[in-house]
Formats: structure tokens, C-alpha cells, sequence
């Protein structure tokens, strides 16, 4: 009985980890399949109070699916139902509804079903005691849940696999997939009933090979993992086998104090089975103190619940020795002697069935031997037709080669024709291709020298007319003192920016700056000379590329374009008192960042209008670079990315 309850946490946390994560919204209509759902999830949410009920409900979901081929629910109502069925000691029951639960998946051959299949199948089987069972379809639920990734369902296997080997002595063996159990179990803190069970299964180990100290930190170790309140089976469990301990010790009264307080859980969970289990238990705990008046009482109320719930043969077992040592207890000597009969009745009976099952394993082995046996002689036939088959194909592959050998070399013939009429037409067409770049770079050479013309006369032609008219309109000015017209003014503010404008379009006409560094260095003289005219001050933070990198005249003048706008806006608008210039060529881009510390501005059509700012970010994207524009109110940052073209110098020049 203890080992059974030992067992029962175990596979209630098992059955966990086959739960979907959801279903659709229940109506509970038999034309739907969404019925099946409403009927499992309200046999779930009642198992523990009302199993006869929660049955009944899981019993119309799987006839249904089965009826209307839903094979979710099918298998679902599987699951739920073996598993209450061997909560209630049904297992014969539970073991049907599996193997056709079995049939059927191999039908569907989905690898969830088959594993869940298998594992129920085990369950059932550990229930009942049939461990030669159970360890075969463990193994073939394990191959299939790790198939399908369940390995958390790996470590639950590796729990039971681990009671099946305490159940025959074989405690290192039970001790260490206990212990891999725990060590899996202990990676997933959000699942603390499985590290509970896997301490429980340890403590229980431990009890019974005497190591009672070591058995009882385990058993609070699972105490700290369990919660009370929606716990309450696991905590009847672990109360339970306290009082076993303790009564096995002799020590009757913590003994007494465990299971009394265990059963006043059952009865208020309203589980017939751990009702069962703690009046058989506190009936033992009596016997053994004597008391044997106690017992009776006790035993009565284990007796009807056994029979009002159809329990298995080994429950009565338990129920018919305990009464005979009461009896005898009591000197009522007849009766132990009945109660021995049957006890002794339902033990053969356990045996003989036990018998029956190793005998027609036997004979199902002999008949596959004999199956294999004829295999093997169809299989040797087969292996000599397919010796002289192999033989007729050996030459008929050596003419089918001799024929595709000639055909190959004449195939080979005519790609070497092909190939040197491919290799004359190359070459005059590389012929051709060479004459045309020479008439192109005659023509860039002409380009080039057309813009050092145009840009050498514009300096010394227009610039030193506009810097006459510049000096001019000084001298005017110092002429005049105070009676400056307004009109004086004008002309000499406007001869100086068209000086600088000319002086911008020249740099961007002379291919000698057609580089990185040309740009970063004008860019840099210009702000210093553009902000010293100013009142605010210059942080700047430039570096120049390690790298000869070509630019286009086009992208120079849009790169630096950009850079005065940001200037302009930060010396006329942005109130500011500091400007920061900061250029750093990256591997493959430039970045350029210039930053006040004005007021900020809030983005809308005026200041777009205003600023200029989509000019910016229209020039920009023409150079394929981006202009990102960040406001707040401790300041305005434009940044400026521009990556290289990874054209060749030639390329460039000809764009």
C-alpha cells in the first residue's frame, strides 16, 4: 500500500505535461467539436472533488470523439481518463482504454498520440504491478517524446523507471534516475510539484534502506516545494508516509498525529482513494499498538469504501490481512480465519493472473520465432534470385557504358568545337571593348580638363571681379562715414557671399579635391572661418581617413552643402551659445554630426520651410547617405552619414 502511494504523485504530475495549452471557447453543442472540450475541462476542474462525476464527463468526451473521429479529443479523453481510473484502483478498466487508445495511434502514426499512447499504457501497468510491462512501453514512450521534444516527459519516465527499480531492490539503480529526474526537474523553477516529487521519491528510497535522517530532509525538502492550498493531494501523501515512518519506528504518536491530520485532508478533497489508503493506515498503526477495538472501526469504513469504488485486488489484499490480525487480535479466531482465506484468495488470484500474463508473453515470443524462422528462409530465396537478377544486370550495365562512352566522346567533340568558336568570339569582342574604353577615357581626360578650365577662369576671371566690387563698395563706405545708403551695404554683403559661393563651386569643379580628405579638410577650414565670424564657440572633434577614398564632385558639394545648412540654422535660429562639429570616416561610411546647445525646435511645415531641413535630406538621399535631424530642448543634432562608393576612381571620374 505504501509503495502504491508512493506512486500516486508521481504519475499525477506526469499527466501534467500532456495538457494542451488551451482550447477554443466551449459550447457545449454535440454538433461541435468544441463539446469535447467543455466536457474534459469540466471533468478537470472537478477530479479531485467529484471523480465519479469527473468520470462520467471524460467517458461522453472519448465516446463521442471516437464516434465522430475527433482525434484530439480522443486522445485527450485518453489521458484523463486512464488516469483517474487508476486513481480509483480501476486498472483493468484503464488498460483497455489504452491499448485501443494504442491501436489507433498507430493508425494516425502522430508521435505525440503514439507516445501518449505508450505512456499510459506504462502507467497503467505500474498501477496494477506488472513492471515487465511497464519498462517496454517506457521506453517506447521516451523514444517518442523525445522525438517530438517533450523532454521534461523524459525525466518523468526516468521518475517511474526510477520506482520500478526500488519495487525490486534495486536501490542504486532507483536512487540514480531518481536523481536525474531532480537534476532535469530542477532547471524548470516554474514547475515546483515535479521537484517535490522528485524529492518525495528519494525520501521514500531512503526510508526504506534505514536512512531515516537523510529520508526525512528529503521529505522537507518536498515540503518547501509544495503549496498547501491547491497541493492538498501531494500534501496528504507526503503526511501519509510520515505516519508510515514513524509507525514502522514505533514512534505511534507523531505516527497517529500524520495520518489523522492526512485523512481530515483526504475527507476534506473528498478523494475516496486517500480516504482508503489513511483508514487502512491508521488501522496498521492501531494493530500494531494494539488497539486492536480501534482498528475494526477503521477497517469497516476502508472495507465499504473498497467495494462502493471497485478498487483492484491488491487493496483488498491489504484490507483482508489487517482484518485477520485484528481478529486474531481480538481472539475472534473464526473470523481471522475467514479474512485469512480471503486474503490468501485474493493473493492467489493476484498470482495466477500474474502467471496467465508471463505465459502468453511466452507463447507470443515462441510465435514470432517461428515467424522470423520462415522469414529468414523466404529471405535466403530471395537473396539467390536477386544473386542471378544482380548478374543479367552486370552486363547489360557493361554494354550500357560501352554505348555511353561512344556517345560521350562525341558529345565531348562538339563542346571542344563549341568551346574555341565561344573563345574567337570572346577575344574580338575584348578587342572591341578595349577600343571603346580608350574613346572613354580620351573623353574623361577632356572632361576633366573642361572643369579645370571653367574653374580656373571663374577665379581668375569672375573672382577677381567680384572681389573688385567687394574692395569698391569698402572704399565707398569708408568714404561716405556715417552717410552710408543702405544700397552701399546691400552690394557688399552680397559681393562677399557670392565670393564665397564661387569659392564653394570652384572647390567642387577642381578634380584635385575629388577625395575623403579634400572634403573633411574644407569642411573643417570653412565652419572654423564660419564660426569665428560668429559669437558662439567651436568644439570640433575630426578625424581624417587612413584611406585615399575618391568621392564624386556632386556628393562633395551635397556632403558640405548639408554640413553650412546645419551651420546656418544653428547660427540664425537655434539661440545657441556652443556649436559642435564632430567627423570620423568609418571602414565603409562617413559620419557627421553637428550640434548646438540652443532651444530645440518642435518639427511641423513652418520649421521645415524655415530651415531647410528637407533640402538637406533631400541632398542627402541623392548621394545615397541619410541626414537625421533630433531636436529637444537643450539642443539640435544633425547627423550625416555618407557611404563610399565602391566603384573604382576611373568609374567615378566617368559619373
Amino acid at each position: 500500500m505504501r509503495a502504491r502511494l508512493i506512486y500516486l504523485v508521481t504519475v499525477f504530475s506526469t499527466w501534467q505535461f500532456f495538457s494542451t495549452n488551451g482550447h477554443a471557447q466551449p459550447l457545449p453543442n454535440p454538433t461541435d467539436t468544441s463539446y469535447v472540450m467543455t466536457l474534459l475541462k469540466k471533468g478537470e476542474a472537478i477530479e479531485t472533488k467529484q471523480a465519479t462525476t469527473a468520470l462520467a464527463h471524460y467517458r461522453n468526451a472519448y465516446e463521442f470523439s471516437n464516434k465522430i473521429n475527433y482525434t484530439k479529443g480522443y486522445f485527450e479523453s485518453v489521458r484523463l481518463m486512464a488516469y483517474l481510473l487508476n486513481n480509483l484502483g480501476r486498472h483493468d478498466e484503464a488498460r483497455k482504454i489504452a491499448q485501443n487508445a494504442l491501436q489507433k495511434a498507430k493508425q494516425d502514426t502522430s508521435k505525440r498520440n503514439l507516445g501518449l499512447s505508450y505512456f499510459a499504457l506504462a502507467n497503467t501497468a505500474l498501477f496494477s504491478g506488472r513492471f515487465a510491462e511497464a519498462i517496454p512501453n517506457y521506453r517506447q514512450a521516451a523514444h517518442y517524446m523525445r522525438l517530438i521534444g517533450k523532454l521534461k516527459n523524459v525525466a518523468v519516465i526516468n521518475q517511474n523507471l526510477g520506482y520500478i527499480y526500488e519495487q525490486q531492490r534495486m536501490y542504486p539503480q532507483a536512487l540514480d534516475h531518481y536523481k536525474r529526474a531532480l537534476a532535469f526537474d530542477s532547471t524548470d523553477k516554474g514547475d515546483p510539484r515535479s521537484i517535490a516529487s522528485d524529492y518525495f521519491s528519494i525520501a521514500n528510497l531512503l526510508s526504506k534502506q534505514n536512512k531515516l535522517r537523510e529520508s526525512r530532509a528529503n521529505y522537507l525538502m518536498a515540503r518547501q516545494w509544495i503549496d498547501p492550498k491547491n497541493d492538498l493531494d501531494f500534501m496528504i501523501n507526503l503526511y501519509n508516509n510520515l505516519g508510515y515512518q514513524y509507525s514502522a519506528e514505533a514512534n505511534y504518536d507523531s505516527a497517529l498525529y500524520y495520518q489523522r491530520e492526512g485523512l481530515r485532508m483526504s475527507r476534506q478533497l473528498g478523494n475516496p482513494r486517500h480516504e482508503l489508503h489513511l483508514l487502512m493506515s491508521l488501522a496498521q498503526t492501531n494493530n500494531r499498538m494494539k488497539q486492536f477495538v480501534r482498528a475494526i472501526p477503521l477497517l469497516d469504513e476502508s472495507f465499504a469504501i473498497a467495494k462502493k469504488n471497485q478498487v483492484g485486488l491488491a487493496e483488498f489484499a491489504n484490507i483482508y490481512r489487517e482484518y485477520a490480525i485484528s481478529t486474531e487480535g481480538l481472539h475472534a479466531y473464526k473470523a481471522c480465519a475467514e479474512w485469512l482465506d480471503k486474503y490468501v484468495g485474493a493473493k492467489d488470484s493476484l498470482n495466477n493472473q500474474e502467471t496467465k500474463e508471463l505465459l502468453a508473453s511466452y507463447e507470443l515470443q515462441l510465435k514470432q520465432a517461428e515467424a522470423r524462422q520462415k522469414i529468414a528462409e523466404k529471405q535466403q530465396h530471395i537473396d539467390r534470385l536477386e544473386q542471378q537478377h544482380q548478374r543479367q544486370n552486370l552486363w547489360l550495365l557493361i554494354a550500357g557504358l560501352i554505348i555511353l562512352a561512344a556517345i560521350g566522346s562525341l558529345f565531348f567533340a562538339y563542346l571542344y568545337a563549341k568551346q574555341r568558336q565561344r573563345t574567337a568570339n570572346n577575344a574580338l569582342l575584348a578587342a572591341q571593348r578595349e577600343h571603346e574604353l580608350v574613346a572613354m577615357q580620351s573623353e574623361i581626360q577632356g572632361q576633366q580638363k573642361e572643369r579645370l578650365r571653367i574653374s580656373k577662369e571663374m577665379h581668375d576671371d569672375l573672382g577677381a571681379s567680384l572681389t573688385a566690387i567687394g574692395l569698391l563698395s569698402e572704399v565707398v563706405k569708408t568714404r561716405m562715414g556715417p552717410n552710408t545708403t543702405p544700397e552701399i551695404e546691400k552690394i557688399s554683403s552680397i559681393s562677399s557671399d557670392m565670393v564665397t559661393s564661387m569659392n564653394e563651386i570652384i572647390w567642387s569643379l577642381n578634380t584635385k579635391n575629388d577625395s575623403l580628405n579634400g572634403l573633411i579638410a574644407y569642411t573643417r577650414s570653412y565652419t572654423s572661418e564660419f564660426i569665428d565670424n560668429t559669437s558662439l564657440s567651436l568644439k570640433t572633434d575630426v578625424e581624417e581617413s587612413p584611406l585615399e577614398i575618391p568621392m564624386r564632385g556632386a556628393d562633395r558639394r551635397n556632403v558640405f552643402l548639408t554640413v553650412k545648412e546645419a551651420l546656418n540654422n544653428a547660427v540664425k535660429h537655434a539661440q545657441a551659445t556652443q556649436v559642435r562639429l564632430v567627423i570620423h570616416p568609418q571602414s565603409d561610411q562617413l559620419l557627421i554630426e553637428v550640434c548646438d546647445n540652443g532651444h530645440g525646435f518642435v518639427s511641423n511645415e513652418k520649421t521645415s520651410l524655415r530651415n531647410g531641413l528637407g533640402n538637406m535630406q533631400n541632398r542627402m538621399a541623392e548621394s545615397g547617405g541619410t541626414c537625421d535631424i533630433s531636436s529637444s530642448p537643450a539642443g539640435t543634432c544633425v547627423k550625416i552619414s555618407y557611404p563610399y562608393p565602391t566603384v573604382s576612381m576611373k568609374k567615378i571620374m566617368q559619373l
